[in-house]
């Protein structure tokens, strides 16, 4: 790849709907997005007992390891992202090639948290959305997938995802160049930014 890819951030809250804004912008530009989620760059916590593991902040993130990708990504090289087991809390062996396109699109909590990932960014997306519409998405999605129960993800959202985000996550809605409402219907939200990158 010669040219230097456009790379967009979206960032937001947890269930905010950032990342499926990101795979259906990612959908609109065959061929040419790729989308690269945070999770996967988590920090192994095997053998961290449950509730002393933080996922919540940006040091959960092994961020040494996301810089250096986004670095190769921006020169032109595949890299081998990790793939990470929600139900260790750890790194898998294997790794997933993925190959330089015209945009990179990162998305998770922090995608707009580093200086030195903002710096590499051409677009930065915060996604909005009340709490009450976060925390019933999050019900819904850790009881289905995560054997969760729902007074158990209440109680992690009360002490733990809701002061985080506050602390750590919506002060970084300054950076953004867009912001859109994760409460609007996903294709609305990507037509807007879509329009943006038209623009």
């Amino acid at each position: 790849m010669s040219k230097k890819p456009f790379f967009i951030g979206i960032s937001g809250g947890s269930c905010s709907g950032k990342t499926s804004i990101a795979r259906r912008l990612a959908e609109c530009l065959p061929g040419r997005a790729i989308v690269l989620g945070l999770d996967a760059y988590y920090r192994d916590f095997s053998g961290v007992p449950e509730e002393s593991i933080e996922v919540d902040v940006p040091d959960a993130i092994d961020q040494t390891l996301l810089s250096h990708q986004l670095a190769a990504l921006a020169e032109g090289h595949a890299i081998d992202r990790p793939v990470y087991d929600y139900s260790t809390h750890a790194r898998t062996a294997r790794a997933e090639r993925i190959e330089p396109r015209a945009f990179v699109i990162i998305e998770g909590l922090f995608a707009l948290y580093w200086q030195d990932v903002r710096d590499r960014l051409d677009l930065g997306v915060f996604v909005a959305v009340d709490h009450d519409t976060a925390l019933s998405r999050r019900i819904e999605r850790d009881t289905r997938e995560r054997g969760r129960t729902e007074a158990s993800v209440r109680a992690q959202y009360r002490t733990k995802v809701r002061p985080m985000y506050e602390r750590f996550v919506l002060p970084t809605s300054a950076f953004a160049n867009m912001e859109v409402n994760g409460a609007d219907p996903v294709d609305a939200s990507v037509e807007r930014i879509l329009a943006r990158l038209r623009a």
